[in-house]
């Protein structure tokens, strides 16, 4: 929960001109190339639903440095790398911002651009229709976590294992709906959503960590959700795998394969779990990465 003034309060003080079109923002950092950059769409900034703010507060508690102490830009649906930290600097304009980060960070660019292409053509990186903002419909499996294992006695085993994870979405599209396959998307299963994010809004106005939570105001859903659905033993017990894809209300759907692009970036396929056998009663299952600690 972040804490701190609507930036389109801000904007409104300053009054755009009808040719404004940009935010630009520029933190107090100094990397390689200068102070980290960026900007985001104007409009968006002046939408009470994108709930774009300047916080000066995370959690109840004064922004560490860590976290860009002591203003950041929080702009939520959009990839991290347009909040900008340690912010300094505010700049209206008819143009996206010039930082160097802008042009050469947080970019998809086509799948015919390789390496060398990306090199030695700059202007695939000024291409402003490649540049990465909202991000795009997501879901993964969390439960059973890697390496755990069940054991089924045998095919009349009419007990269930719950499978559950998250989902999420950007620009405040809400999660419509997740799916679980067993038959590597063939046949699907529908699994029941929790939308956290709507307890705040049932709640209304109060009053939390020295300021007003407002999330009722909006209809946009800008947090993550968590997904369940149970699966009976025996229907495991056959199965190669367990693979999830998420839709949101705009029918946008997790792709079975990846969008390759020189940056890698972006990609949101299926998530996949493979289901391993142990033993004739035993399986296991094996996530495609490995937690850095246990329990996360």
């Amino acid at each position: 929960l972040w804490t701190g003034c609507m930036m389109r309060d801000i904007m409104l003080k300053a009054k755009p001109t009808n040719a404004a079109r940009f935010v630009w923002m520029e933190g107090g950092d100094n990397p390689a190339n200068g102070p980290y950059g960026t900007s985001v769409r104007l409009c968006w900034v002046m939408d009470p639903e994108r709930s774009i703010i300047l916080a000066y507060k995370q959690n109840g508690s004064f922004l560490s440095p860590d976290h860009g102490r002591p203003f950041r830009a929080i702009i939520p649906g959009v990839i991290g790398g347009r909040s900008v930290k340690w912010l300094k600097k505010i700049i209206i304009s008819d143009v996206p911002s010039s930082n160097w980060y802008h042009y050469f960070d947080n970019r998809v660019l086509p799948t015919m651009v390789t390496p060398e292409e990306a090199k030695k053509n700059k202007q695939w990186w000024k291409d402003e229709r490649y540049a990465l903002y909202d991000m795009a419909v997501q879901s993964a499996i969390c439960k059973p976590s890697n390496n755990e294992t069940v054991t089924v006695n045998g095919e009349d085993d009419d007990n269930t294992v719950s499978i559950s994870g998250y989902a999420s979405n950007g620009a405040g599209v809400r999660v419509g709906r997740v799916e679980v396959s067993l038959d590597k998307g063939r046949t699907w299963k529908l699994a029941d959503i929790d939308y956290p994010e709507d307890r705040y809004r049932e709640a209304g106005h109060i009053k939390l960590f020295g300021g007003l939570v407002n999330v009722c105001d909006r209809m946009s859903c800008l947090c993550w959700c968590f997904w369940k659905i149970s699966i009976p033993k025996k229907e495991l017990l056959v199965a190669k795998d367990i693979v999830v894809r998420a839709m949101d209300e705009r029918m946008c759907i997790q792709p079975r394969d990846m969008y390759w692009n020189v940056t890698s970036m972006m990609n949101n396929w299926w998530y996949r779990v493979a289901i391993r056998k142990d033993g004739p009663n035993v399986i296991r299952f094996e996530h495609p990465v490995l937690a850095n600690k246990k329990g996360g």
